[in-house]
């Protein structure tokens, strides 16, 4: 890490817990590579203290900063504006502070969307979209889908209201998408003709996990895309790999997630090949 002086920007992340963050190691290891004088730091930050640390980053002079769980929502009414898509998830996970003001942005969809572009080629325009999971990621990933010009969206959750939900947000954005919340009964059909099927539930995170939906019912075209990242592959990704289906995991969605938050604080190109080396070594412990 480079010397710490007076001129040493900061930049870090407001959640509780934060002992198992990676995005110290991702961001500290893009300052070093382009030689900024910077450093990411993880503020394990109460609920009840929310407030305070909120008005402490004004105070402190810090440039920029990550929320997680559980702050997401809630450190709304504490942030000056928010950028187009915090706005319509009501949800932040990046904060830019400019002059004093606090600017919410939510960089989870535009991750994701990244790194479907990056690592599939797969873009949204016109697509079919299976989507498991209405919860903060699947809000993130489904608003995304909508802005990218998906033409139909299928949401499977097991919580209806919540589905219901989603799709009433997602109405208001384009009313060209078609959206439907599936039943139990109306998967497999979807699935056959859907062009990406994505798990946004944290089904797959322990080893014997089941996968969230039979991938035997995809078409032979389509991707499968698991947000899941803590093991390398979850059972869902094998199950597609061994039918000759594409299939990706979710640390690239949490690579570009951060590389969006660096570049909206930075005002640079983020070193993303350098940023995914120390992802995959804290994630994996890679060191190839």
């Amino acid at each position: 890490m480079a010397v710490i002086n007076g001129k040493t920007q900061l930049f870090g992340l407001l959640g509780f817990p934060v002992e198992h963050t990676a995005s110290p190691i991702m961001h500290n290891a893009a300052f070093m590579f382009l030689n900024i004088n910077a450093v990411y730091l993880p503020f394990p930050v109460e609920p009840d203290n929310l407030k305070k640390a909120v008005s402490g980053l004004r105070a402190l002079g810090i440039l920029g900063v990550n929320v997680t769980i559980p702050h997401k929502q809630k450190i709304i009414p504490y942030l000056d504006s928010l950028a187009k898509e915090a706005k319509i998830i009501q949800a932040v996970n990046t904060i830019e502070i400019i002059d004093g003001k606090l600017i919410g942005h939510n960089t989870d969809g535009i991750g994701f969307i990244r790194a479907l572009k990056k690592e599939a080629n797969f873009y949204f325009k016109d697509k079919t979209v299976f989507l498991a999971g209405a919860g903060g990621a699947g809000y993130a990933i489904a608003t995304q889908c909508v802005l990218e010009g998906a033409s139909q969206i299928g949401i499977y959750e097991k919580n209806i209201k919540r589905a219901n939900n989603l799709v009433e947000l997602l109405s208001h954005i384009n009313g060209e998408c078609e959206l439907r919340v599936l039943r139990n009964e109306d998967v497999g059909e979807y699935l056959g003709y859907s062009d990406i099927a994505i798990n946004a539930t944290p089904l797959g995170m322990k080893p014997n996990d089941p996968s969230t939906f039979d991938v035997r019912l995809l078409n032979k075209n389509a991707i499968v895309y698991d947000v899941v990242y803590n093991v390398p592959q979850t059972t869902l990704i094998k199950n597609a790999l061994q039918l000759g289906i594409k299939a990706y995991g979710g640390l690239s969605m949490l690579l570009y997630q951060g590389v969006e938050a660096f570049e909206i604080w930075t005002k640079q190109p983020a070193p993303i090949d350098v940023m995914a080396d120390a992802l995959r070594k804290i994630v994996y412990g890679d060191t190839a």
